[in-house]
């Protein structure tokens, strides 16, 4: 058991005054009154009120929920982002001095950290600083309670497994930590870009997008994220500009071209003399196979801007997508007639000449983009393959060869060469030209695996291997690579288990992983293994995998059931984990690992299934909130919160009856519930039953008086019981 860590909490809000002493660990976290509510929008102040209400009760959950409602409405409001602070503070030391769950209490104090350093960056004053500074000290102390790994790697992983479980601002803490590392910069930048956009904060979203981009600026994902932020800033050109590159280095994404096609529609409906607008729509068009619609615009964009060479060349391409060859190479000829060097003209005329089987004018206009651009090894690979077609194997050897000497230094082209001699199985050729071609590109996957294969069928096993495991580490996701290596380790699997076991005790973790890999048939100890591995790695999604896989060969183990429920559970997804735990119980009823494991993991379903439930309701999806509100239920029957939120969506149904009932249930299971009371005494009310109206505004009149509190609905139940005297219970008459 950790120390047990107490959070020292001085709360600004007017209604409360709660105080916590702290240990020598935690500084005491004290705020100023920052509260300069600004103008809320009429749902914002309800989901704000509602937050002070939850405060005030110790429901802190449902503070936050309604805080960040609030904050929704009100993105710039200071007082609805400091409670939103308050509340996760709250939490923070009732997770960490009650609850004595250490993590959840880190989590709580890392979005708290979110909501005053990185929300914005709006100027704050000394006290502000030193408020934050308390709160990152008392994170600081319960990290280092629980034995955090606060290296930028552990900030790094700790931050995918946040974003992973839905605790955004959480993960963003955590990548704040480890963006500053070289090793993780580029993934941590992208992750806090991703992060922003889900919570719709653009600016910053922009901004992360952006540096992100200058380390990956490959990666379409990127660029479509950073072009839906732009939009949603209303910067249509720079949207445009990020949803093309999008494009560029992906496929025709058909939510991309819808979203460019909105764009450029509605810059034509704002200009419609605007020759490149029509042109970028008729591009839009085209890609879409809209070919008649893409034509119309480029007519239109020819006739606004007929100089424009871009327009004509876009034409060529739609009549040479639509196979009508003649008409596109005579719309690249006008291209050439005023501009004989565009090399995409001659290219694109070399193709058309090639779906037309004119192979001797395919290949002059392919030499002669080629002349334009001699390094161009997509014009240098179609124009092979214009020759290759009317080769012999060996007069392409020998063409090849005749490059390769021209180009000694040309990594794709000793690549081919090494490949043709390689089918031509000269094995002790194909190998020099493999490795030449290697030195000079070390990144091609493909010449690690063909020049392993070489060396295999000389029986060079040895350097197949050695080459295979420098492949894997280079290229980790490459699945062809680790089948290879695996089948060359086939006949040592005996003596590979045993290496990985004593990697495995000196805690080289992915070495052992390496090695149990190579175990070729996979057994369950193997598998297991690699399992425990990765989880010693922190890799929670992985380890699970491979317990699984244990499990499939070992059925009746219930360890390796417990284990797989332990990494899903760390992973986040708890209904595995609970199918898992109940397995491990049902192989072995007498688990206490796997029965405490079942009980953290339905709680924690359940949390994150009642999220789901309130979002739904927020957004008036009333079946699915329901339904999954059924769940909880069923799964704990005791959940006073759940029948709580069941009978406001009955409410919002018009179903008061119903809505009473679990409006009851909550006050069976919770009694500090009281706000209950003053539903089912507006719902009977509604029923017309004011008997009973009367009795439920009397009883939470009573109960808020117990607490010295006076609010809109206590005002409103004191009125109510004037309007119902009538319906006061008549003395018994006297006999």
């Amino acid at each position: 058991m950790y120390k047990k860590r107490i959070l020292g909490i001085i709360f600004l809000l007017a209604l409360m005054n709660l105080t916590a002493f702290a240990d020598d660990n935690v500084s005491d976290v004290g705020f100023s009154n920052y509260t300069t509510q600004e103008d809320y929008s009429s749902q914002g102040s309800v989901y704000y009120n509602n937050g002070q209400e939850f405060l005030k009760k110790n429901q802190y959950s449902e503070a936050i929920t309604e805080f960040r409602k609030a904050l929704r409405e009100n993105p710039s409001d200071k007082s609805s982002r400091i409670q939103l602070v308050n509340a996760y503070l709250a939490r923070a030391q009732y997770n960490n001095n009650k609850a004595f769950d250490y993590n959840k209490a880190a989590n709580d104090l890392r979005s708290a950290v979110f909501y005053m350093k990185y929300y914005n960056d709006e100027p704050v004053d000394a006290q502000y600083i030193t408020d934050l500074n308390n709160i990152e000290e008392s994170l600081d102390n319960v990290l280092y309670a629980i034995k955090a790994d606060q290296t930028p790697k552990g900030h790094y992983m700790m931050g995918k497994s946040l974003r992973a479980q839905g605790e955004f601002a959480a993960a963003v803490t955590e990548f704040q930590q480890s963006q500053t590392d070289t090793t993780y910069r580029a993934d941590s930048l992208a992750n806090l870009g991703a992060i922003y956009y889900i919570l719709n904060l653009n600016n910053q979203a922009v901004s992360y997008l952006d540096q992100a981009l200058v380390l990956n600026p490959k990666n379409s994902e990127l660029h479509l994220k950073l072009a839906g932020a732009y939009e949603r800033l209303g910067k249509l050109d720079l949207a445009a500009e990020q949803y093309n590159l999008s494009l560029s280095k992906s496929s025709n994404n058909q939510d991309v071209l819808l979203s460019l096609e909105n764009i450029w529609k509605q810059k034509v409906s704002q200009n419609p003399n605007d020759a490149e607008a029509h042109a970028n729509l008729g591009a839009v068009y085209q890609k879409r196979n809209n070919f008649e619609a893409a034509l119309a615009q480029y007519k239109k964009a020819e006739e606004l801007n007929p100089s424009n060479v871009t327009t004509r060349l876009n034409m060529g391409t739609l009549f040479q997508a639509k196979k009508d060859y003649e008409t596109a190479i005579e719309a690249y000829d006008t291209i050439l007639d005023v501009n004989p060097n565009f090399k995409l003209a001659y290219l694109y005329k070399a193709q058309c000449y090639k779906a037309m089987g004119n192979k001797t004018a395919a290949i002059e206009n392919y030499k002669l983009a080629l002349n334009l651009d001699p390094n161009n090894q997509e014009i240098r690979d179609e124009l092979f393959d214009v020759y290759e077609t009317s080769m012999t194997p060996d007069e392409k050897l020998s063409y090849i060869y005749q490059q390769v000497q021209k180009e000694p230094n040309n990594a794709a082209l000793l690549y081919r060469y090494a490949f043709e001699l390689h089918k031509a199985n000269k094995l002790s050729e194909a190998v020099t030209y493999y490795n030449q071609s290697l030195k000079l590109n070390p990144k091609n996957e493909d010449t690690y695996m063909n020049l392993a294969q070489a060396y295999k069928q000389q029986g060079n096993y040895d350097k197949a291997r050695t080459l295979l495991t420098e492949a894997k580490g280079l290229f980790p996701e490459n699945t062809t690579i680790k089948k290879q290596l695996s089948a060359i380790d086939s006949e040592t699997a005996s003596l590979l288990y045993s290496d990985a076991t004593k990697l495995f005790n000196q805690k080289k973790y992915q070495e052992a992983i390496n090695l149990y890999n190579k175990i070729v048939p996979a057994t369950a100890e193997s598998l297991f293994g690699t399992g425990a591995s990765y989880q010693a790695l922190g890799n929670n999604a992985k380890a699970a995998e491979y317990y699984v896989k244990s499990l499939k060969l070992d059925a009746n183990n219930a360890d390796t059931a417990y284990y797989a429920a332990l990494a899903y559970s760390n992973a986040g997804d708890f209904a595995q984990a609970k199918t898992y735990a109940k397995k491990s119980l049902a192989l072995e009823s007498n688990n206490k690992n796997a029965k405490d494991l079942l009980t953290y993991v339905i709680e924690q379903e359940n949390t994150v299934k009642m999220d789901k439930a309130i979002d739904l309701f927020d957004k008036k999806q009333y079946a699915q909130a329901l339904n999954i509100l059924n769940g909880v239920i069923s799964q704990d029957p005791k959940d006073s919160n759940a029948y709580y939120y069941r009978a406001m969506v009955y409410d919002a149904q018009k179903k008061y009856q119903p809505a009473i009932n679990d409006y009851k249930k909550a006050l069976q299971y919770n009694s500090q519930m009281i706000i209950a009371y003053y539903s089912i005494a507006v719902d009977y009310d509604y029923l017309a039953q004011y008997a009973n109206a009367l009795i439920y505004h009397k009883k939470y009149l009573a109960e808020t008086k117990k607490i010295g509190e006076t609010n809109d609905y206590t005002r409103y139940s004191a009125k109510r019981i004037q309007d119902l005297k009538a319906y006061e219970p008549k003395p018994a008459a006297k006999k």
